[in-house]
């Protein structure tokens, strides 16, 4: 999942490396991290080789952490959880397929909701503005905004005219 998120975050997977190694194998340790070590080097800093804005990438994880964290994904994941578990009386077990599809529609638009806060705390913005930042139609800054004004967190005045 991690790197699936790297990927919609166009950062490059590469800079990740998940290996599992024993207390007991002290050489293997030394060249993985001496490998990961140059691999790191030769990708530059975060954002470099990917020819991205690291203000903007620094959102971006911000607000992916957030969405990760929030309450939505978590009863997403129980409910997936449910009916790997008991089923559901009333329907069929979503295929695999289905189950990955509803965690990613919902992350997407956690994310994006909570990048459009993070937005707004910052400064107030136009529409169009966040639309551009946000890589959203106007019509879904203006859904999700309205959203989070329902929800209390944040006021109308963050919304300016452009």
């Amino acid at each position: 999942m991690i790197n699936r998120l790297l990927g919609d975050l166009q950062v490059n997977p590469s800079r990740l490396s998940l290996e599992w190694v024993s207390a007991a194998e002290a050489p293997r340790y030394v060249r993985l991290i001496r490998s990961f070590t140059d691999r790191l080097r030769e990708l530059g800093p975060l954002g470099s080789s990917e020819d991205l804005d690291v203000e903007h990438l620094m959102v971006k994880f911000k607000a992916v952490k957030m969405a990760l964290e929030g309450k939505r994904l978590r009863m997403v994941i129980a409910r997936q959880a449910k009916y790997m578990k008991e089923g559901d009386r009333y329907r069929e077990i979503p295929s695999d397929h289905k189950l990955q599809a509803d965690f990613n529609k919902t992350l997407a638009a956690e994310t994006a909701s909570q990048e459009l806060l993070l937005y707004v705390q910052e400064k107030p913005r136009s529409v169009e503005e966040l639309a551009g930042l946000l890589n959203l139609s106007s019509d879904d800054v203006i859904a999700s905004f309205k959203k989070l004004e329902k929800k209390k967190l944040v006021d109308s005045d963050r919304l300016v005219d452009s």
